[in-house]
Formats: structure tokens, sequence, C-alpha cells
């Protein structure tokens, strides 16, 4: 599973359709049980391409408000027929 999830996006089935960044990040730490830099994870993921933000925030929350997103199969499939590379 540790391999895995650092060379495919399967940690995205793990979490509802859509997401925090801390949520997802929180996933990946506890998947790979190692405390991952917060600002380099989210740059990273970020770059990828693969999220889209739902332009919606966290709803009932006790503290800030998190943004939304959602992993895209469709663009994921695309960049991998053109040899893109998931690594994390």
């Amino acid at each position: 599973l540790k391999h895995k999830v650092r060379h495919e996006p399967i940690g995205f089935n793990l979490l509802p359709q859509k997401f925090t960044l801390h949520q997802i990040q929180k996933l990946y730490e506890a998947i790979l049980e190692k405390e991952m830099d917060k600002p380099n994870f989210r740059r990273k993921l970020l770059k990828m391409n693969l999220l889209v933000p739902c332009d919606e925030k966290q709803k009932d929350v006790s503290h800030r408000a998190a943004n939304l997103y959602r992993f895209d199969t469709e663009i994921y499939n695309e960049l991998t027929e053109k040899g893109f590379a998931f690594e994390l």
C-alpha cells in the first residue's frame, strides 16, 4: 500500500468526493507513517493539476473553513496517456 499510494492516486478513493487539502495530507501521512511538510505537500499536489476546486468551503466547523477539492479522474487519465507519472 505504501508503494502504491506513492505512485498511483489511490488515496483519493479513500476520501469523500469533496475533500480538503488537510484531509488528503492526513490520509497520506497515516498510510506512509510519516509527517509531511504542509506547504511542500500542498504545492506538489496542486502542481499536478489533478484537483479541481469545488468553489465551496467546509461547513459546520469551529475553525476557519477550508476550500473543498475533488479529484478529476478524466484529467488523470489524459495526463497518464501523455506520460504523466504520479509521485508523492
